[in-house]
């Protein structure tokens, strides 16, 4: 093994002794007195009420993906920006057609109606 790799190798040993003290140390320090309130089920630091499973509307999942696709959108116009000027008018005219790819998939989003909330 080439030592460049050796800070490396003592940071991953290091970071390892240090997660699993972490993770075992409470077990043997710490109180296991049972209360009940440790027992309540909380959110948002509220008590909950209810049924916890209710149905998630669809447009939740729909905007999600929506979201992902203009993400990766913004991934893929990364390296564009960063060789912009290397690429030339090539790059520009690729770049150019996949935004208005893109512009075109969001209008037919708009138009069906998709981001409406009821």
């Amino acid at each position: 093994m080439p030592l460049d790799y050796l800070p490396i190798l003592i940071l991953f040993v290091i970071a390892t002794i240090l997660a699993s003290v972490s993770l075992i140390l409470p077990h043997f320090l710490g109180p296991r007195l049972p209360n009940p309130a440790k027992s309540e089920v909380i959110e948002s630091g509220k008590l909950a009420y209810g049924d916890a499973r209710r149905r998630v509307p669809i447009q939740y999942y729909i905007v999600a993906m929506l979201f992902i696709i203009f993400d990766i959108e913004v991934l893929f116009l990364y390296p564009w920006a960063v060789l912009f000027w290397d690429l030339k008018w090539f790059g520009l005219i690729q770049v150019g057609i996949f935004t208005l790819l893109l512009i075109e998939s969001f209008v037919y989003v708009w138009k069906k109606g998709v981001l409406e909330w009821e």
